[in-house]
Protein backbone atom coordinates (compact mmCIF):
# COMPACT_ATOMS: atom_id res chain seq x y z
CA UNK A 1 0.00 0.00 0.00
CA UNK A 2 2.79 2.48 1.24
CA UNK A 3 5.27 1.61 -1.97
CA UNK A 4 1.94 2.13 -4.41
CA UNK A 5 1.09 5.59 -2.49
CA UNK A 6 4.45 5.98 -3.17
CA UNK A 7 5.19 5.18 -6.77
CA UNK A 8 1.75 7.77 -7.17
CA UNK A 9 3.80 10.45 -5.63
CA UNK A 10 6.47 10.40 -7.56
CA UNK A 11 4.50 9.40 -11.20
CA UNK A 12 2.91 13.28 -10.48
CA UNK A 13 6.06 15.20 -10.90
CA UNK A 14 6.81 14.03 -14.31
CA UNK A 15 5.73 15.41 -17.22
CA UNK A 16 3.04 13.82 -18.77
CA UNK A 17 1.95 13.86 -22.44
CA UNK A 18 -1.94 13.53 -22.61
CA UNK A 19 -3.86 16.81 -21.63
CA UNK A 20 -6.09 14.57 -18.80
CA UNK A 21 -3.16 13.90 -16.99
CA UNK A 22 -0.98 17.34 -17.42
CA UNK A 23 -4.52 18.73 -15.80
CA UNK A 24 -4.65 16.32 -13.22
CA UNK A 25 -1.12 16.20 -11.89
CA UNK A 26 -0.53 19.87 -12.46
CA UNK A 27 -3.68 20.17 -9.97
CA UNK A 28 -1.95 17.89 -7.80
CA UNK A 29 1.18 19.60 -7.81
CA UNK A 30 -0.38 23.28 -7.45
CA UNK A 31 -2.71 21.39 -4.38
CA UNK A 32 0.52 20.30 -2.36
CA UNK A 33 2.44 23.72 -3.28
CA UNK A 34 -0.74 25.87 -1.73
CA UNK A 35 -1.15 23.92 1.15
CA UNK A 36 2.59 23.99 1.82
CA UNK A 37 2.39 27.90 1.00
CA UNK A 38 -1.21 28.68 2.61
CA UNK A 39 -0.15 27.08 5.61
CA UNK A 40 3.03 28.91 6.10
CA UNK A 41 1.26 31.76 5.53
CA UNK A 42 -1.65 31.73 7.47
CA UNK A 43 1.47 30.68 10.32
CA UNK A 44 2.67 33.85 9.51
CA UNK A 45 -0.40 35.99 10.05
CA UNK A 46 -1.01 34.39 13.57
CA UNK A 47 2.63 35.08 14.47
CA UNK A 48 2.48 38.66 13.08
CA UNK A 49 -0.88 39.18 14.95
CA UNK A 50 0.19 38.33 18.13
CA UNK A 51 3.97 40.07 17.37
CA UNK A 52 2.52 43.15 15.88
CA UNK A 53 -0.52 45.66 16.68
CA UNK A 54 -3.51 45.56 15.01
CA UNK A 55 -2.73 49.18 13.87
CA UNK A 56 0.59 48.12 12.98
CA UNK A 57 -1.05 45.69 10.02
CA UNK A 58 -3.67 48.13 9.22
CA UNK A 59 -0.94 50.86 8.26
CA UNK A 60 1.06 48.38 6.24
CA UNK A 61 -2.76 47.24 4.68
CA UNK A 62 -3.34 50.97 3.76
CA UNK A 63 0.38 51.67 2.47
CA UNK A 64 0.22 48.05 0.19
CA UNK A 65 -3.53 49.74 -1.46
CA UNK A 66 -1.57 52.47 -2.22
CA UNK A 67 0.77 50.70 -4.25
CA UNK A 68 -2.27 48.50 -5.50
CA UNK A 69 -3.93 51.82 -6.73
CA UNK A 70 -1.08 53.20 -8.55
CA UNK A 71 -0.65 50.49 -10.94
CA UNK A 72 -4.39 49.56 -11.71
CA UNK A 73 -4.90 51.54 -14.59
CA UNK A 74 -1.83 50.23 -16.51
CA UNK A 75 -2.21 46.51 -17.02
CA UNK A 76 -1.71 45.73 -20.70
CA UNK A 77 -2.52 41.88 -19.68
CA UNK A 78 0.61 40.57 -22.04
CA UNK A 79 1.34 37.52 -20.10
CA UNK A 80 -2.38 36.62 -20.05
CA UNK A 81 -2.14 37.14 -23.75
CA UNK A 82 0.73 35.16 -24.48
CA UNK A 83 -0.39 32.13 -22.08
CA UNK A 84 -4.27 32.41 -24.44
CA UNK A 85 -2.17 32.72 -27.87
CA UNK A 86 -2.36 29.10 -30.33
CA UNK A 87 1.31 28.05 -31.41
CA UNK A 88 5.13 29.43 -30.48
CA UNK A 89 4.49 32.88 -28.63
CA UNK A 90 8.50 33.33 -28.39
CA UNK A 91 8.43 35.90 -31.03
CA UNK A 92 5.98 38.23 -28.80
CA UNK A 93 7.95 37.93 -25.10
CA UNK A 94 10.85 40.08 -25.63
CA UNK A 95 8.20 43.16 -26.50
CA UNK A 96 5.87 41.94 -23.38
CA UNK A 97 9.05 41.92 -20.82
CA UNK A 98 10.39 45.34 -22.49
CA UNK A 99 7.01 46.85 -21.97
CA UNK A 100 6.78 45.68 -18.77
CA UNK A 101 9.62 46.64 -17.44
CA UNK A 102 8.74 50.14 -18.99
CA UNK A 103 6.13 50.29 -17.29
CA UNK A 104 7.07 49.02 -13.52
CA UNK A 105 9.73 51.68 -14.12
CA UNK A 106 7.09 54.43 -15.16
CA UNK A 107 5.11 52.91 -12.11
CA UNK A 108 7.79 52.88 -9.30
CA UNK A 109 8.24 56.76 -10.39
CA UNK A 110 4.47 57.89 -10.20
CA UNK A 111 4.48 55.76 -6.81
CA UNK A 112 7.16 57.61 -4.86
CA UNK A 113 6.41 61.26 -6.39
CA UNK A 114 2.41 61.17 -6.41
CA UNK A 115 0.73 58.41 -5.21
CA UNK A 116 2.30 58.22 -1.71
CA UNK A 117 1.60 61.61 -1.10
CA UNK A 118 -1.79 61.68 -2.37
CA UNK A 119 -2.13 58.26 -0.02
CA UNK A 120 -1.52 59.83 3.18
CA UNK A 121 -4.00 62.90 2.03
CA UNK A 122 -6.65 60.18 1.15
CA UNK A 123 -6.40 57.93 4.71
CA UNK A 124 -6.05 60.93 6.46
CA UNK A 125 -2.32 59.38 8.04
CA UNK A 126 0.92 60.82 7.02
CA UNK A 127 2.49 57.56 8.10
CA UNK A 128 1.51 56.23 4.90
CA UNK A 129 3.35 58.04 2.65
CA UNK A 130 7.40 57.02 3.89
CA UNK A 131 5.73 53.54 3.56
CA UNK A 132 4.59 53.41 0.53
CA UNK A 133 7.70 55.45 -1.09
CA UNK A 134 9.83 52.39 0.10
CA UNK A 135 7.61 50.14 -1.51
CA UNK A 136 8.22 51.82 -4.63
CA UNK A 137 11.48 49.94 -4.74
CA UNK A 138 9.27 46.82 -4.82
CA UNK A 139 7.57 47.74 -7.88
CA UNK A 140 10.90 48.82 -9.46
CA UNK A 141 12.35 45.29 -8.94
CA UNK A 142 8.81 43.30 -9.91
CA UNK A 143 9.72 44.64 -13.81
CA UNK A 144 12.84 43.00 -14.18
CA UNK A 145 11.07 39.29 -13.22
CA UNK A 146 11.68 37.10 -16.49
CA UNK A 147 8.73 36.46 -18.74
CA UNK A 148 10.09 32.98 -19.48
CA UNK A 149 8.15 32.01 -16.40
CA UNK A 150 5.14 32.35 -18.92
CA UNK A 151 5.53 29.31 -20.69
CA UNK A 152 6.24 27.42 -17.89
CA UNK A 153 2.21 28.03 -16.92
CA UNK A 154 1.59 27.92 -20.79
CA UNK A 155 2.72 24.33 -20.93
CA UNK A 156 1.32 23.56 -17.49
CA UNK A 157 4.94 22.58 -16.11
CA UNK A 158 3.71 23.23 -12.48
CA UNK A 159 6.33 20.65 -11.07
CA UNK A 160 9.27 23.84 -11.90
CA UNK A 161 6.92 25.94 -10.72
CA UNK A 162 6.61 24.13 -7.71
CA UNK A 163 10.40 24.43 -6.79
CA UNK A 164 10.34 28.48 -7.72
CA UNK A 165 7.32 29.18 -5.51
CA UNK A 166 8.37 26.65 -2.51
CA UNK A 167 12.12 28.57 -2.23
CA UNK A 168 10.73 32.00 -2.90
CA UNK A 169 7.87 31.71 0.01
CA UNK A 170 10.17 29.79 2.30
CA UNK A 171 12.43 32.36 2.00
CA UNK A 172 9.93 35.13 2.29
CA UNK A 173 7.87 33.76 5.05
CA UNK A 174 11.07 33.18 6.99
CA UNK A 175 12.42 36.07 6.75
CA UNK A 176 9.43 38.60 7.45
CA UNK A 177 9.00 36.54 10.65
CA UNK A 178 12.41 37.39 11.52
CA UNK A 179 12.18 41.02 10.72
CA UNK A 180 9.12 40.92 12.70
CA UNK A 181 11.26 39.59 15.63
CA UNK A 182 13.66 42.11 15.31
CA UNK A 183 11.65 45.14 14.52
CA UNK A 184 8.31 44.48 16.14
CA UNK A 185 6.52 47.41 13.81
CA UNK A 186 5.08 47.93 10.63
CA UNK A 187 8.46 48.15 8.79
CA UNK A 188 9.37 44.63 9.21
CA UNK A 189 6.45 43.83 6.88
CA UNK A 190 7.58 46.59 4.26
CA UNK A 191 11.09 44.64 4.56
CA UNK A 192 9.35 41.41 4.02
CA UNK A 193 7.68 42.60 0.50
CA UNK A 194 10.23 43.75 -0.76
CA UNK A 195 12.94 41.10 -0.25
CA UNK A 196 10.55 38.62 -0.98
CA UNK A 197 9.78 40.14 -4.45
CA UNK A 198 13.75 40.46 -5.11
CA UNK A 199 13.53 36.68 -4.35
CA UNK A 200 11.03 35.05 -7.21
CA UNK A 201 12.82 37.57 -9.79
CA UNK A 202 16.28 35.93 -9.03
CA UNK A 203 14.78 32.20 -9.00
CA UNK A 204 12.85 33.30 -12.28
CA UNK A 205 16.13 33.70 -14.24
CA UNK A 206 17.14 30.46 -12.45
CA UNK A 207 14.39 28.38 -13.72
CA UNK A 208 13.82 29.54 -16.84
CA UNK A 209 16.00 28.77 -19.54
CA UNK A 210 14.64 31.87 -21.40
CA UNK A 211 16.41 35.07 -21.52
CA UNK A 212 14.69 38.15 -22.31
CA UNK A 213 16.30 40.66 -24.32
CA UNK A 214 15.34 44.80 -24.29
CA UNK A 215 13.92 45.21 -28.04
CA UNK A 216 9.95 46.18 -28.40
CA UNK A 217 8.34 45.27 -31.22
CA UNK A 218 5.24 47.35 -32.30
CA UNK A 219 3.12 45.06 -33.91
CA UNK A 220 3.92 42.16 -31.45
CA UNK A 221 2.54 44.76 -28.04
CA UNK A 222 -0.02 45.17 -30.83
CA UNK A 223 -1.26 41.65 -31.40
CA UNK A 224 -1.43 41.05 -27.48
CA UNK A 225 -2.68 43.89 -26.57
CA UNK A 226 -6.20 42.50 -28.35
CA UNK A 227 -6.56 40.15 -26.11
CA UNK A 228 -4.62 42.02 -23.28
CA UNK A 229 -6.77 44.92 -23.54
CA UNK A 230 -9.93 42.70 -21.89
CA UNK A 231 -7.91 41.31 -19.24
CA UNK A 232 -6.55 44.81 -18.12
CA UNK A 233 -10.13 46.30 -18.08
CA UNK A 234 -10.77 43.16 -15.95
CA UNK A 235 -7.95 43.70 -13.62
CA UNK A 236 -8.98 47.28 -13.04
CA UNK A 237 -12.57 46.67 -12.38
CA UNK A 238 -11.11 42.94 -10.03
CA UNK A 239 -9.29 46.02 -8.09
CA UNK A 240 -12.20 48.18 -7.49
CA UNK A 241 -14.15 44.79 -6.16
CA UNK A 242 -11.42 43.38 -3.94
CA UNK A 243 -10.18 46.30 -3.01
CA UNK A 244 -12.55 49.25 -2.65
CA UNK A 245 -14.12 47.91 0.41
CA UNK A 246 -10.53 47.91 1.58
CA UNK A 247 -10.29 51.68 0.36
CA UNK A 248 -13.79 52.56 1.94
CA UNK A 249 -13.44 51.44 4.95
CA UNK A 250 -9.64 53.12 5.58
CA UNK A 251 -10.72 55.97 4.00
CA UNK A 252 -14.27 56.03 6.52
CA UNK A 253 -13.11 54.41 9.37
CA UNK A 254 -9.56 53.38 11.03
CA UNK A 255 -6.72 51.62 10.63
CA UNK A 256 -7.42 49.60 13.14
CA UNK A 257 -10.11 48.46 12.03
CA UNK A 258 -9.25 48.08 9.05
CA UNK A 259 -7.21 45.28 10.12
CA UNK A 260 -9.88 43.74 11.65
CA UNK A 261 -11.33 43.74 8.36
CA UNK A 262 -8.86 42.84 6.24
CA UNK A 263 -8.18 39.39 8.82
CA UNK A 264 -11.57 38.72 8.71
CA UNK A 265 -12.10 38.59 4.85
CA UNK A 266 -8.50 36.76 4.67
CA UNK A 267 -10.32 34.26 7.20
CA UNK A 268 -13.37 34.39 5.44
CA UNK A 269 -12.44 33.41 1.98
CA UNK A 270 -9.68 30.62 3.15
CA UNK A 271 -11.57 28.05 1.88
CA UNK A 272 -12.45 29.23 -1.54
CA UNK A 273 -9.15 31.09 -2.53
CA UNK A 274 -6.78 28.86 -0.28
CA UNK A 275 -8.32 25.31 -2.16
CA UNK A 276 -10.85 25.93 -4.85
CA UNK A 277 -8.25 28.84 -5.98
CA UNK A 278 -5.33 26.28 -5.83
CA UNK A 279 -7.29 24.24 -8.86
CA UNK A 280 -8.17 27.58 -10.44
CA UNK A 281 -4.79 28.28 -10.93
CA UNK A 282 -4.13 25.90 -13.43
CA UNK A 283 -7.68 26.31 -15.53
CA UNK A 284 -7.06 29.13 -17.89
CA UNK A 285 -4.16 27.19 -19.81
CA UNK A 286 -6.48 23.65 -19.07
CA UNK A 287 -9.58 26.06 -20.94
CA UNK A 288 -7.16 27.21 -23.13
CA UNK A 289 -6.19 23.56 -24.70
CA UNK A 290 -10.12 22.66 -24.71
CA UNK A 291 -11.52 25.76 -26.47
CA UNK A 292 -12.05 23.79 -29.70
CA UNK A 293 -13.87 20.65 -28.25
CA UNK A 294 -16.88 22.08 -26.10
CA UNK A 295 -17.80 18.40 -24.92
CA UNK A 296 -14.50 18.07 -23.05
CA UNK A 297 -14.52 21.50 -22.08
CA UNK A 298 -17.31 20.77 -20.29
CA UNK A 299 -16.72 17.64 -18.80
CA UNK A 300 -13.80 19.16 -17.51
CA UNK A 301 -15.80 22.05 -15.87
CA UNK A 302 -18.21 19.87 -14.12
CA UNK A 303 -15.39 17.64 -12.46
CA UNK A 304 -13.44 20.21 -11.91
CA UNK A 305 -16.88 21.98 -9.70
CA UNK A 306 -17.55 18.91 -8.53
CA UNK A 307 -14.09 18.34 -6.62
CA UNK A 308 -13.47 21.94 -5.87
CA UNK A 309 -17.34 22.60 -3.93
CA UNK A 310 -16.56 19.13 -2.19
CA UNK A 311 -13.73 20.42 -0.27
CA UNK A 312 -14.50 24.38 -0.10
CA UNK A 313 -18.21 24.30 1.08
CA UNK A 314 -17.93 21.74 4.13
CA UNK A 315 -14.86 24.23 5.06
CA UNK A 316 -17.01 27.42 4.85
CA UNK A 317 -20.01 25.89 7.12
CA UNK A 318 -17.34 24.23 9.64
CA UNK A 319 -15.39 27.89 10.17
CA UNK A 320 -18.84 29.47 10.49
CA UNK A 321 -19.98 27.00 13.33
CA UNK A 322 -16.65 27.30 15.24
CA UNK A 323 -15.69 31.19 13.95
CA UNK A 324 -15.26 32.54 17.34
CA UNK A 325 -13.08 30.03 18.96
CA UNK A 326 -11.03 29.64 15.51
CA UNK A 327 -10.18 33.46 16.30
CA UNK A 328 -9.98 33.46 20.25
CA UNK A 329 -7.59 30.67 19.88
CA UNK A 330 -5.65 31.10 16.87
CA UNK A 331 -5.23 35.17 16.78
CA UNK A 332 -5.53 36.16 20.19
CA UNK A 333 -8.73 37.75 22.18
CA UNK A 334 -7.75 41.43 20.88
CA UNK A 335 -8.87 39.96 17.36
CA UNK A 336 -12.30 39.53 18.49
CA UNK A 337 -14.05 42.08 17.26
CA UNK A 338 -13.59 41.02 13.77
CA UNK A 339 -16.07 37.69 14.41
CA UNK A 340 -19.06 39.53 13.26
CA UNK A 341 -17.26 41.10 10.23
CA UNK A 342 -16.28 37.07 10.00
CA UNK A 343 -20.02 35.89 9.29
CA UNK A 344 -20.46 37.37 6.24
CA UNK A 345 -17.46 37.59 4.82
CA UNK A 346 -17.92 33.34 4.72
CA UNK A 347 -21.17 33.66 3.59
CA UNK A 348 -19.43 35.05 0.51
CA UNK A 349 -16.51 33.31 0.47
CA UNK A 350 -18.97 30.06 0.57
CA UNK A 351 -19.72 31.02 -3.06
CA UNK A 352 -16.64 32.59 -4.30
CA UNK A 353 -15.06 29.20 -4.94
CA UNK A 354 -17.80 29.06 -8.07
CA UNK A 355 -16.50 32.58 -9.70
CA UNK A 356 -12.53 31.23 -9.21
CA UNK A 357 -13.19 27.75 -11.52
CA UNK A 358 -15.92 29.92 -14.03
CA UNK A 359 -14.17 32.95 -14.42
CA UNK A 360 -10.72 31.15 -16.04
CA UNK A 361 -13.20 29.39 -18.64
CA UNK A 362 -14.27 32.51 -20.57
CA UNK A 363 -10.54 33.58 -20.69
CA UNK A 364 -9.67 30.83 -21.85
CA UNK A 365 -11.95 30.23 -24.80
CA UNK A 366 -10.95 34.01 -26.23
CA UNK A 367 -13.92 35.50 -24.49
CA UNK A 368 -12.33 37.48 -21.60
CA UNK A 369 -15.37 40.40 -22.39
CA UNK A 370 -17.89 38.24 -20.32
CA UNK A 371 -15.87 38.22 -17.18
CA UNK A 372 -15.34 42.28 -17.65
CA UNK A 373 -19.23 43.19 -17.65
CA UNK A 374 -19.31 40.71 -15.40
CA UNK A 375 -17.20 42.32 -13.03
CA UNK A 376 -18.64 45.94 -14.04
CA UNK A 377 -22.08 44.43 -12.75
CA UNK A 378 -20.56 43.51 -9.37
CA UNK A 379 -18.48 46.30 -8.78
CA UNK A 380 -21.69 48.89 -9.69
CA UNK A 381 -23.35 46.95 -6.93
CA UNK A 382 -21.15 46.72 -4.39
CA UNK A 383 -19.79 50.85 -4.79
CA UNK A 384 -23.84 51.96 -4.70
CA UNK A 385 -24.18 50.36 -1.43
CA UNK A 386 -21.19 50.73 0.51
CA UNK A 387 -20.71 53.73 1.94
CA UNK A 388 -24.62 54.20 3.16
CA UNK A 389 -23.95 50.31 5.07
CA UNK A 390 -20.68 51.46 6.69
CA UNK A 391 -22.59 54.57 7.97
CA UNK A 392 -25.04 52.29 9.34
CA UNK A 393 -23.23 49.10 9.91
CA UNK A 394 -19.71 49.67 10.09
CA UNK A 395 -17.28 47.13 8.88
CA UNK A 396 -20.34 44.15 8.77
CA UNK A 397 -22.07 47.24 6.12
CA UNK A 398 -18.37 46.83 4.26
CA UNK A 399 -19.00 42.90 4.37
CA UNK A 400 -22.96 42.96 3.09
CA UNK A 401 -22.25 45.40 0.13
CA UNK A 402 -19.61 43.17 -0.79
CA UNK A 403 -21.83 40.32 -0.46
CA UNK A 404 -24.39 41.74 -2.36
CA UNK A 405 -22.36 43.04 -5.72
CA UNK A 406 -21.13 38.95 -5.94
CA UNK A 407 -24.66 37.50 -5.89
CA UNK A 408 -25.74 39.67 -8.71
CA UNK A 409 -22.16 38.61 -10.27
CA UNK A 410 -22.91 35.09 -10.14
CA UNK A 411 -26.51 35.13 -11.30
CA UNK A 412 -24.96 36.46 -14.54
CA UNK A 413 -22.15 33.99 -14.81
CA UNK A 414 -24.81 31.23 -14.48
CA UNK A 415 -26.94 32.42 -17.37
CA UNK A 416 -23.25 33.21 -19.38
CA UNK A 417 -22.04 29.83 -18.31
CA UNK A 418 -25.40 27.82 -19.59
CA UNK A 419 -25.20 29.76 -23.00
CA UNK A 420 -21.65 28.92 -23.33
CA UNK A 421 -21.26 25.43 -22.88
CA UNK A 422 -23.88 24.79 -21.86
CA UNK A 423 -25.14 23.39 -18.68
CA UNK A 424 -27.93 22.17 -16.98
CA UNK A 425 -28.79 23.92 -13.85
CA UNK A 426 -29.93 20.60 -12.38
CA UNK A 427 -26.25 19.54 -12.88
CA UNK A 428 -25.44 22.63 -11.59
CA UNK A 429 -27.38 22.16 -8.39
CA UNK A 430 -26.38 18.75 -7.83
CA UNK A 431 -22.38 19.82 -7.96
CA UNK A 432 -23.32 21.99 -5.10
CA UNK A 433 -26.48 20.84 -3.79
CA UNK A 434 -24.46 17.50 -1.86
CA UNK A 435 -21.74 18.60 -0.37
CA UNK A 436 -23.99 21.76 0.70
CA UNK A 437 -26.58 19.42 2.76
CA UNK A 438 -23.21 17.16 4.03
CA UNK A 439 -22.15 20.21 5.25
CA UNK A 440 -25.25 21.68 7.00
CA UNK A 441 -25.50 18.37 8.55
CA UNK A 442 -21.78 18.42 9.82
CA UNK A 443 -22.40 22.28 11.22
CA UNK A 444 -25.70 21.23 12.96
CA UNK A 445 -23.98 18.95 15.11
CA UNK A 446 -20.39 20.77 15.60
CA UNK A 447 -23.50 23.69 17.29
CA UNK A 448 -25.47 21.41 18.92
CA UNK A 449 -22.10 19.56 20.33
CA UNK A 450 -21.06 22.71 21.64
CA UNK A 451 -23.75 23.57 23.40
CA UNK A 452 -23.39 20.30 25.76
CA UNK A 453 -18.96 20.93 25.62
CA UNK A 454 -18.10 24.31 25.09
CA UNK A 455 -14.67 24.74 23.08
CA UNK A 456 -12.65 25.75 25.56
CA UNK A 457 -9.10 24.38 25.06
CA UNK A 458 -7.00 24.35 21.40
CA UNK A 459 -7.01 20.54 22.13
CA UNK A 460 -11.17 20.36 22.04
CA UNK A 461 -11.08 22.97 18.94
CA UNK A 462 -8.84 20.88 17.01
CA UNK A 463 -10.97 17.56 18.66
CA UNK A 464 -14.08 19.47 17.01
CA UNK A 465 -12.31 19.73 13.50
CA UNK A 466 -11.08 16.33 12.95
CA UNK A 467 -15.12 15.02 14.13
CA UNK A 468 -16.28 17.71 11.35
CA UNK A 469 -14.60 16.26 8.66
CA UNK A 470 -14.88 13.16 9.56
CA UNK A 471 -19.13 14.00 9.61
CA UNK A 472 -18.96 14.98 6.86
CA UNK A 473 -17.06 12.49 4.79
CA UNK A 474 -19.17 9.93 5.81
CA UNK A 475 -22.50 12.08 4.76
CA UNK A 476 -21.53 13.06 1.67
CA UNK A 477 -20.50 9.60 0.83
CA UNK A 478 -24.16 8.05 1.55
CA UNK A 479 -25.58 10.96 -0.23
CA UNK A 480 -23.65 10.69 -3.03
CA UNK A 481 -24.05 6.93 -3.60
CA UNK A 482 -27.87 7.80 -3.50
CA UNK A 483 -27.64 10.52 -6.05
CA UNK A 484 -25.59 8.28 -8.38
CA UNK A 485 -21.86 8.09 -7.21
CA UNK A 486 -21.34 11.20 -9.45
CA UNK A 487 -18.23 12.21 -6.85
CA UNK A 488 -16.95 8.77 -6.84
CA UNK A 489 -16.63 8.62 -10.69
CA UNK A 490 -14.63 12.03 -10.39
CA UNK A 491 -12.13 10.39 -7.66
CA UNK A 492 -11.67 7.42 -9.86
CA UNK A 493 -10.80 9.97 -13.26
CA UNK A 494 -8.07 11.92 -10.91
CA UNK A 495 -6.95 8.96 -9.73
CA UNK A 496 -6.76 7.35 -13.21
CA UNK A 497 -4.67 10.40 -14.73
CA UNK A 498 -2.89 10.62 -11.89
Amino acid sequence: MIKRLFKKFISIWRTPTQLGQKAVRSGAIVFFEKFIIKGMAFVRTVIIARLLLPGDIGLFGLAALAVSVNGVFFQPGFQQALIQEQGDVRKHMDSAWTANLILNVFLAMLLFFVTAPLSGWFFHNAQVVPLARVLALSMLIIGFNNIGITLIQKELRYNRQFVINIIGYGTQWTLTVVFALLFRNVWALVAGAIVGNLIFVILSYLFSEYRPHFNFDFSSARHLFRFGKWVGIAGILSFFISQGDNLTVGRMLNAQTLAFYLTAYSLGTLPATEIVGVIAGILFPLYANLQDDLARLKRAFVRIARLAFAISIPASFGLASLASESVRFVYGTRWLPMVPILYVILLYGLFKGFELITDPLFRGIGKPHVSTGVMAAQAAVMFVLIVPFIRWWGPVGAGIAVLAGFLVAQAIYIHQLRRTIPIGMKTLVEIAGLPMIAAAVMAGLILFAKIAVPVNTKLLLGAYIVSGVIVYALVLFVLDAIGGSHMRRTVLWVRQNI
